[in-house]
């Protein structure tokens, strides 16, 4: 497997990890666990066992002096905190589906700030593979047909400003590869993030949220949230930019709408439109297709 392709595949995992996340988060919340409360144990959880992971495998990462640490905290507050916590807030005041596409704005984030950050040229292709998905994004969230649409602009501005951190959780690594190591950059992020989240919580109803759940669900539902649809995706997507562009990691991350539908249809029966399995399928075309049918370049990485 060549380099090019082993980014196509983390990046595909990373979008089916967060494609399925809605399953946990949905169990968590039947016991009255809040938006902060379930992102601080997806990050909490993950940088736990992240580091764990790499004390045995890779304990050169974990060293870093205070100046790397206050980054990778900085790191961890801008991309995870701000963007959990802001996804939260739009979805709590707009239509879920206007807040997943404002959300899958961050491929045009990617694309524009990779251009001043990397030097990364805006091929035409791309900006047509991005203009597809944010298409078949639009159809899968049924915003076309769907009857009047209830907009709120704290909660716009929001859903954009989640956006803009979705963009932040894969740019900013590859910015800081040079002084960084990725691992470090992700480990301390994550459990910087969750300190800051710390800051939300309610320690008392956390504790009856605990109490209520059963032991058996909660594990599952914690292991899901922490280490599946955070540490697994989070490292995936930003390993995936070690082989491919920043904008490519982006762009195929797009089909977690798609994974996220199938998961509401096949698990939680709910109904799909034509139009929103014509949105799918536009999207798989726009970020598969593309990479697929690639042009190959001379002298192309091996």
């Amino acid at each position: 497997m060549n380099k090019r392709s082993k980014g196509i595949v983390l990046a595909v995992v990373t979008a089916v990890m967060w494609g399925i996340m809605g399953i946990f988060v949905r169990d968590l919340s039947k016991y009255q666990f809040s938006n902060i409360e379930i992102s601080f144990f997806r990050c909490a959880l993950a940088g736990a066992a992240y580091f764990l992971l790499l004390l045995f495998t890779k304990p050169k990462a974990l060293k870093i002096s205070l100046k790397g640490l206050a980054v990778c905290i900085g790191y961890g507050a801008v991309a995870y905190s701000i963007s959990f916590v802001s996804y939260s807030v739009a979805v709590s005041r707009i239509p879920v589906g206007v807040a997943t596409v404002l959300m899958f704005m961050s491929p045009i984030w990617v694309a524009i700030l990779g251009r001043f950050m990397f030097g990364e040229k805006l091929e035409k292709s791309k900006i047509i593979t991005i203009v597809i998905c944010l298409i078949g994004a639009i159809l899968v969230a049924n915003l076309i047909g769907g009857g009047g649409i209830r907009l709120d602009v704290i909660g716009i501005l929001a859903g954009v400003v989640n956006g803009i951190g979705v963009a932040l959780q894969i740019l900013l690594p590859k910015f800081f590869a040079k002084e960084y190591d990725r691992d470090t950059l992700l480990v301390y992020g994550f459990l910087g993030a969750a300190a800051v989240l710390l800051f939300g919580m309610d320690f008392g109803a956390v504790a009856g949220h605990l109490a209520a759940a059963p032991v058996g669900n909660l594990l599952w539902d914690l292991f899901g949230i922490g280490i599946l649809c955070t540490m697994v995706a989070n490292v995936a997507c930003v390993k995936s930019t070690q082989y491919v562009e920043a904008t490519t990691t982006s762009i195929l991350s797009a089909l977690e709408v798609v994974v996220g539908t199938l998961v509401g249809f096949l698990v939680f029966h709910e109904h799909l439109t034509f139009l929103q399995i014509l949105g799918a399928v536009i999207i798989v075309t726009g970020a598969i297709g593309s990479e697929i049918y690639r042009p190959k370049k001379s002298g192309a990485e091996k």
